[in-house]
């Protein structure tokens, strides 16, 4: 028998990550990726600190894992409720990566469905993403430094909520989700439902671009590691080193997708936006020799005479 796996499962008290539970708890997600038995489940719940009541939350969470006989694992902050969706993110999974650390564990399992999946993608366009912003929620993936598992992702809401319910579970409201000031609670409440006005296949239509659009970040970025590994000069695990001339005379779309490569390599966690992306290659372009771009608080892009150097600091 295979040794037992850990798993991380991030539970807020919603009827999601209720939900979620429960079907892991009495093994539900067979088909999924999970092993069918011998795994173990740590449960953890991050109070913000953004509203009064949150503590209540953290305690229906605690008496959960005392019922399902599993570990407990609380972290707290004090946001604020002037907190920006980012930094409540942020905070989030900084606490679920050490969760993993303590525990060894092989990964965080996530109740995102595929409300969130569209949510997502719609919020990403809006604040201006690339195309990669379509695609940024998958099954399984790499982020904030966290193997982050989805077995929910194509599963609607509206199924969760009847699994709840047939399963007679109980879970607890936030109040925030009523606050049309979050671009998710405006995204989910307002704009998908009047476009779903104009157009009932607005969601499906959506969907079926961002399951396109998955498929070909996965083409794009196995091409783009080919053409990295035969470009790059010197490779550590803190730096990568290129050739200039060839970040210069490939495609500005090449050039820019091979620098997001590079850099989400070096700093997983990290998520550069657009304009990082743009600035980095005009300063690849134009910037003398010597010169340094501090990109992020942990990469650097350092000019010699005929290459560029990316590299952790």
């Amino acid at each position: 028998m295979s040794s037992e796996q850990v798993y991380v499962v991030a539970v807020s008290g919603g009827v999601d990550s209720v939900a979620l539970l429960h079907m892991l708890v009495n093994q539900f997600l067979k088909n999924y990726q999970l092993p069918t038995s011998n795994y173990k489940l740590i449960i953890a719940h991050f109070d913000h600190g953004i509203r009064e009541e949150s503590g209540d939350d953290a305690q229906f969470v605690a008496d959960l894992a005392t019922k399902y006989g599993l570990s407990f694992e609380l972290g707290r902050a004090n946001l604020g409720p002037d907190a920006s969706e980012e930094t409540a993110r942020d905070a989030r999974y900084n606490f679920l990566r050490q969760c993993c650390i303590n525990y060894n564990a092989t990964g965080v399992i996530t109740a995102h469905h595929q409300d969130d999946l569209v949510e997502t993608a719609l919020i990403n366009l809006i604040r201006g993403t690339s195309w990669r912003g379509l695609a940024s929620l998958e099954l399984s993936s790499s982020a904030f430094g966290l193997n982050i598992l989805r077995p929910l992702l194509n599963i609607s809401k509206k199924e969760i909520l009847r699994y709840a319910e047939a399963h007679e579970l109980q879970w607890v409201e936030d109040s925030t989700n009523q606050n049309l000031e979050y671009l998710r609670n405006y995204v989910r409440r307002t704009l998908i439902p009047s476009a779903q006005v104009k157009d009932p296949l607005f969601t499906e239509k959506l969907t079926a671009l961002i399951v396109s659009s998955q498929s070909l970040k996965q083409s794009i970025t196995q091409e783009l590691q080919v053409q990295v590994e035969h470009c790059v000069l010197n490779k550590d695990p803190s730096s990568f080193e290129l050739p200039r001339y060839s970040l210069i005379m490939w495609p500005d779309e090449v050039s820019r997708e091979v620098i997001y490569l590079l850099l989400t390599q070096l700093d997983p966690a990290w998520h550069p936006s657009k304009l990082q992306i743009m600035r980095s290659l005009h300063f690849i372009k134009s910037g003398l020799p010597g010169k340094e771009l501090q990109i992020s608080g942990k990469l650097t892009i350092v000019l010699k005479t005929r290459t560029v150097q990316f590299k952790t600091v």
